[in-house]
């Protein structure tokens, strides 16, 4: 009997395909893990996976295809990785190739070669710097970098930092200056541990006991407790196990100062994961950690598939953050698998954030995770003072009310600096005709178009259309049309005018959108030349800006009144964060917050209990809606060029259900039209199923969609399990 190769392929089914071993390849040659290159249907060839080897199968052999290539002489995925993503195919309930697609580097599902290349790092050659070496200005900068990093820095590192880096470090080589060299696969020198406070100890001491099991733990400290430096200490403990770490972090505009800090504690080869990386970057990285010559590995949620040698820890920082939730195909949480990855390997995982999850304080509350409190702001730094704002009295049109004008030109007089919060990128979210009242709105998602002024463009935040604006109204030719409400632009442009001599910094998606742009602006708020500082909620995400004393919330109101049943969380969570970037240091902070609902409920319940006290009453309210964590949901959604069709299509399933699953196992709600219901010229809508029953819930799962027609052109299904919203 031929040996039957079982191969999962990129395609959107749910089963593996049997393939023949040609008789010119031994079966030795064969093992699970390894890529293959088949033919799939009449003309196409595709790279596929081996999961399983057998003598069996319920298709005749004479109908079975041979593979037409072997591209691994060994396996390319460690047994461990492979488990996780057939479990993760399971639990989502996504085709397996297509989670490989996801999960893997794009480059080895295309086939592409898997050498593997050395580390590399430069550092200063045994030279003296004289007068005779005329440096350029770039030159000098990375002269006074490399002088940071005696043992040497790898090249992505400093191109995190400098611009056109790979031109200066040859110029600077040909000079005999600076010298690259291979890194062996381990060592350091021992770190400048900071002094911690008692809480920290605890914390440290804790996690380093159990670095041999699960041991699953959430670190629960406050804005500025130093639960980073927690992180380092516990890291150096790995690190001198000869294990590797797998940092998380929420957010690509984050990577530059977290990699710049690992940096200046370690002499170890530390890398970096996000999705600004070019595919050969993302390769090397890959296979390179699974190899062991990476001892760190930080990245944003896709990091969580990275292969390690000898995996000795995992931390998600900022553990609460929706952006660790896959959007799109494989709806995946990273927070979530990095627990099950730590189970399945026996090791310890830390869940850091100053405003956790309500799903993680019930675990943590019902003993599943270790509880870990740092309930102090490190060194001398006191917990900010809060001011509300009632917008009501204020003048219309003047979203910076006079308090906070005042307060901002104190911080200015006192070298102080300011960071002001509107969560709203652009000029203005809407530009209507002041005469027949029409908006523009985006043809494809039917919603209000966001006005750029600095790039006089209309665009669409949700399928990312753009326009370029024409001030006439096209309805009644009124030759003026008028922006209304503000953005981060238009706060920008009033500054400028209140506030002539400051130097003012706007910080959202659209000007850190080129590469370095972030660690640019970063740099400049750290060395003190800028005075204000203007941001959406990437300011909001762990950044610590030592000279920051004031934080203006320009508008909250909108997150007040949410109709998703996390949008209380959401909202608290990030009040709470964007409140803590005041005062970290010695000198005291102030919170000032501008809204035009001063007694609301939650707004002062914040403000005056603080997070915990609200996560606590928002379990109980929870429970008594049977929302999660006290119960399990999962969404069917679906899309249409014709309204009616999505609504049908989901109705049809729901009556599928019904007819397979009992009535106490799940809950079926009614088909709804999304809360957006129209997305890049597609109408949408979903059913929602709920249960008390997470197996329960799975295994109704299993029942119900292999029952669904396929998803296509005309209807376009998906499922997310675990959603964080409803919208």
């Amino acid at each position: 009997m031929p040996t039957i190769l079982q191969v999962s392929i990129p395609v959107a089914l749910y089963t593996s395909f049997d393939y023949l071993l040609p008789a010119h390849i031994s079966p030795a040659s064969v093992q699970i893990g390894i890529r293959v290159k088949v033919p799939f249907g009449a003309s196409r060839k595709l790279v596929g996976i081996v999961i399983g080897l057998t003598d069996k199968t319920n298709i005749p052999t004479s109908k079975l295809k041979p593979i037409s290539a072997l591209l691994d002489s060994s396996p390319l995925i460690p047994q461990e990785l492979l488990q996780l993503i057939q479990w993760a195919s399971r639990y989502y309930h996504y085709p397996l190739g297509m989670a490989f697609d996801v999960a893997l580097p794009s480059s080895l599902m295309q086939g592409k070669n898997t050498q593997s290349d050395a580390v590399t790092v430069w550092r200063l050659a045994e030279m003296e710097l004289n007068s005779q070496h005329k440096l350029t200005e770039q030159q000098q900068k990375l002269i006074q970098l490399l002088q940071q990093y005696p043992q040497g820095i790898a090249k992505s590192a400093i191109e995190n930092q400098l611009k056109n880096a790979g031109i200066t470090l040859r110029s600077l080589e040909k000079k005999g200056l600076i010298i690259q060299e291979e890194v062996g696969q381990y060592g350091s020198e021992q770190p400048q541990h900071l002094r911690l406070n008692s809480a920290q100890k605890q914390a440290v001491n804790q996690v380093c006991a159990h670095l041999n099991q699960f041991y699953p733990s959430l670190l629960d400290g406050v804005t500025g407790s130093g639960k980073t430096e927690v992180y380092l200490q516990i890291i150096q403990q790995v690190i001198e196990q000869n294990k590797q770490t797998l940092l998380l972090i929420p957010e690509i505009n984050l990577t530059p100062q977290t990699v710049a800090r690992f940096r200046q504690r370690y002499q170890v080869p530390i890398a970096v994961i996000h999705s600004k990386l070019s595919m050969q970057e993302r390769l090397q990285t890959w296979l390179q950690a699974r190899d062991g010559k990476i001892s760190i590995i930080i990245g944003t949620r896709s990091a969580i598939w990275t292969p390690f040698l000898k995996l000795g820890i995992i931390i998600v920082d900022e553990e609460h953050d929706d952006s660790y939730k896959q959007q799109n195909s494989l709806r995946y949480s990273a927070r979530n698998i990095a627990i099950v990855r730590a189970q399945k390997l026996n090791i310890p995982v830390i869940l850091g954030s100053a405003t956790p999850s309500l799903e993680s304080l019930y675990n943590a509350k019902q003993g599943r995770y270790q509880h870990i409190v740092l309930p102090e702001r490190a060194g001398v730094a006191l917990h900010p003072a809060f001011k509300i704002i009632n917008m009501q009295h204020q003048q219309a049109n003047y979203p910076i009310s006079q308090v906070l004008q005042n307060n901002i030109q104190a911080c200015l007089d006192q070298q102080q600096q300011v960071l002001l919060f509107i969560n709203r990128r652009g000029y203005a979210p809407i530009l209507q005709c002041p005469s027949c009242e029409w908006v523009a709105q985006c043809t494809d998602c039917e919603i209000n178009m966001t006005y750029h002024k600095m790039t006089q463009t209309l665009h669409c935040h949700h399928c990312n259309k753009q326009y370029s604006v024409d001030l006439i109204c096209p309805q009644c030719q009124h030759p003026q049309l008028k922006p209304l409400g503000q953005g981060t632009e238009r706060i920008e442009e009033i500054l400028q005018q209140y506030f002539p001599e400051a130097c003012i910094l706007r910080i959202d998606s659209d000007s850190t959108s080129r590469k370095h742009a972030m660690s640019d602006l970063i740099n400049k708020i750290n060395a003190g030349e800028a005075d204000i500082l203007v941001g959406t909620q990437i300011l909001a995400k762990g950044h610590h800006f030592e000279n920051v004393t004031l934080v203006g919330v320009i508008n909250i109101d909108g997150g007040l009144f949410g109709a998703d049943y996390r949008s209380a969380e959401q909202m608290a969570q990030l009040f709470t964060q964007v409140s803590g970037r005041a005062g970290r240091v010695e000198k005291k902070g102030l919170v000032i917050v501008q809204t035009f609902f001063p007694d609301h409920p939650l707004l002062k319940h914040l403000i005056q209990k603080g997070y915990h006290a609200f996560a606590h009453e928002h379990l109980i309210e929870r429970e008594l809606t049977a929302y999660p964590p006290f119960s399990y949901l999962a969404v069917l959604r679906a899309e249409s060029a014709i309204k009616e069709d999505a609504l049908h299509f989901l109705e049809m399933a729901r009556l599928e259900a019904k007819y397979l699953i009992d009535d106490e196992v799940m809950q079926l709600h009614a088909p709804i039209e999304a809360p957006i219901q129209k997305r890049v010229g597609k109408y949408r809508a979903q059913l929602l199923l709920q249960s008390s029953n997470r197996t329960l819930l799975h295994e109704s799962l299993s029942q119900w969609l292999p029952k669904l027609p396929s998803s296509g052109k005309k209807i376009h299904w998906s499922l997310d399990v675990d959603p964080i919203d409803l919208l």
